[in-house]
């Protein structure tokens, strides 16, 4: 996605829609209108503005290849006249979506270290760096996407998990400023908790999307889910060093932080991987022993799932328990308001839909962050009847 063809990334290459799955003007550079993450319309995510340098806001991008388009295109006005249809009905094989956080360079200190290219935010020429890609893929045998995700190497700290107890939560400092974090405060879960009216000075709880605990004794471990925890940290901690010991130039500067996929080998063909989507429907992102996610299950972007790294309504990091991580299936499930279909893990088609009933932008986002807490509100409701019985 970051080999240079036509004097660009590849991912420049592809088709640019806006949130509702609108065209922009394409080859104009990144356009830039959507700024409230996933979580909310108000988790907005600012530098902090220190050093003479002012608070300035992450914007984001959505690329997407042909098929992914074509096949959003084609079924959005049938998820309108009759939904029950796409119960089957999966992207196919090879179909792509690249989401991209970008800022305008004035908001770095130091910017020898980033992609920088033209972009327009809210209509105004801009240059912008790249802060983080979600590079999101239909594989064979995988039509709920594998979700990866990368970023720079020097955004914000990591929660200090060495300060951290079984009872305790530890506050975050830091001995240098970060684009995302001022070194002279001190920050805890508010900081990266939706809707908290905080929106600076955060922190990556889980190093690549891996998650940890304390145990009573003060130790750390890799907390028991549906993925072994050393496992997965290993080998992403392999990767990078074997690709950025090879890898020359500025793409050097970024990471890889892991992926989350479903592991589908009791379910041949296509058909049975469709109706087991839909059926776990919002349950998708379960992470207990003996559940089916695999890989970094608390995956998160520092840029992008900033305020939901905890999950929803978590009062403290040490009681993070696997039945309460959040992870990109968290929002991105079969589930939908009257039907299940593997096309609404895309957030893309469940606006584009939402567009070609009316709404707006505004009222897409609301009506998919109102989705997606009922979600979160339900996996509770089930985690606690669990526990009752």
């Amino acid at each position: 996605m970051t080999n240079e063809v036509n004097g660009k990334p590849d991912f420049m290459n592809l088709i640019q829609v806006t949130p509702t799955g609108q065209l922009t003007a394409q080859n104009k550079g990144i356009i830039l209108t959507e700024k409230a993450q996933a979580s909310s319309t108000q988790d907005i995510l600012n530098t902090p503005g220190v050093n003479g340098v002012p608070a300035i806001t992450v914007y984001y991008s959505i690329f997407l290849d042909s098929s992914l388009y074509n096949t959003m295109t084609q079924y959005g006005p049938t998820a309108i006249s009759n939904p029950s249809s796409l119960k089957d009905v999966t992207f196919p094989v090879g179909a792509l979506e690249v989401k991209g956080a970008w800022i305008d360079v004035n908001a770095l200190t130091d910017t020898s270290s980033y992609f920088i290219t033209h972009g327009i935010i809210e209509g105004v020429p801009t240059r912008v760096a790249l802060l983080g890609l979600h590079v999101v893929g239909i594989v064979e045998n995988h039509p709920e996407f594998v979700w990866a995700t990368f970023e720079h190497d020097s955004l914000a700290p990591m929660y200090d998990w060495p300060n951290a107890t079984s009872t305790q939560d530890a506050l975050v400092t830091a001995s240098m400023d970060y684009p995302f974090f001022d070194q002279n405060v001190s920050a805890d879960l508010n900081n990266i908790t939706s809707n908290a009216g905080i929106n600076t000075n955060v922190f990556t709880v889980y190093q690549y999307g891996t998650p940890v605990q304390k145990l009573s004794n003060g130790s750390t471990t890799f907390m028991t889910t549906s993925q072994d925890g050393q496992t997965n940290f290993d080998h992403i901690q392999s990767i990078n060093q074997s690709v950025k010991s090879q890898l020359a130039g500025i793409w050097n500067n970024y990471f890889y932080n892991g992926s989350i996929w479903i592991n589908t080998e009791k379910y041949v063909g296509l058909t049975a991987q469709a109706n087991f989507l839909d059926s776990i429907s919002y349950n998708l992102s379960n992470s207990d022993s003996g559940d089916l996610t695999r890989g970094s299950v608390a995956a998160a972007n520092i840029t992008m799932e900033t305020y939901v790294q905890a999950g929803f309504g978590q009062e403290f990091i040490h009681t993070v328990t696997s039945d309460s991580l959040a992870n990109c299936f968290s929002c991105h499930n079969a589930y939908g308001s009257n039907y299940s279909s593997p096309l609404n893990i895309s957030h893309v088609f469940t606006k584009y839909v939402a567009g070609l009933k009316g709404k707006t932008k505004d009222e897409a986002k609301a009506e998919s962050v109102k989705l997606i807490k009922k979600q979160f509100y339900l996996r509770k409701q089930a985690a606690a009847n669990k526990a009752a019985k």
